[in-house]
């Protein structure tokens, strides 16, 4: 919808509709992220609120095992796969299995879309 229609609809007062004809921003169309993507960032940003998952993510530059991250953050191995598989069910982590062993790493990607989707809701 553009700003126009909305000050009309909201019959609001001529300096409002003037603050916005100053500004050349009349006809600029509001866009509005959808509800399915409000869901998915707050998710994220909800996962991403834990300080041990986001310890986790900046150790995981490099890809590690359940092991070294434990022992590095010197919590319970129990407590940190527990993180490491909240990061994974939002798609922050992979993981590859290696012999008996899982390797973890950053997914890469999925964090560039995240933060360019941040970037675009916030400082545009």
């Amino acid at each position: 919808m553009r700003i126009i229609e909305i000050l009309r609809e909201a019959n609001m007062p001529q300096d409002v509709v003037e603050y916005y004809k100053a500004q050349a921003r009349l006809n600029e169309i509001i866009e509005i992220p959808s509800d399915g993507e409000i869901r998915d960032l707050t998710e994220i940003l909800k996962c991403l609120s834990n300080p041990i998952r986001l310890k986790i993510i900046a150790m995981l530059s490099k890809p590690h095992c359940v092991c070294v991250l434990t022992k590095a953050l010197g919590y319970d191995i129990t407590l940190i796969s527990h993180h490491l598989t909240r990061l994974k069910e939002c798609n922050l982590v992979r993981v590859e299995p290696l012999a008996r062993a899982r390797i973890y790493a950053r997914n890469e990607e999925f964090l560039r879309e995240f933060i360019s989707c941040l970037m675009k809701m916030f400082l545009t």
